[in-house]
């Protein structure tokens, strides 16, 4: 997975950003960040959005990736905190994960 790292704080985010909101530098550099990670927090959504119905219940998460970085995840199977997930696919620009068996 790409992300993008801030060249003098080491701010991370996955999103492109003009400046860093950390330190306010414009100095972003490409970084690969790793495709698995680690359940942080998350939620059950048991009545979705008419768009997200057939998908109902399904979680999402805060998954931690880096120290630093942490993304919002779509995951239909069940998870706990601490669970390591990975990523499954990225779809309509929401990461799908996936439990790690």
């Amino acid at each position: 997975m790409k992300a993008n790292k801030c060249s003098n704080c080491q701010y991370e985010t996955i999103v492109e950003l003009a400046f860093c909101p950390k330190c306010q530098q414009q100095a972003f550099k490409e970084t690969t960040v790793p495709n698995e990670g680690t359940v942080y927090s998350f939620t059950t959504i048991r009545i979705a959005p008419p768009e997200y119905i057939e998908y109902a219940p399904y979680q999402v998460a805060l998954v931690s990736l880096t120290d630093q970085l942490k993304v919002t995840a779509f995951i239909q199977d069940e998870v706990a905190i601490g669970d390591s997930v990975i990523l499954k696919e990225v779809r309509d620009n929401a990461y799908v994960f996936e439990p790690q068996n």
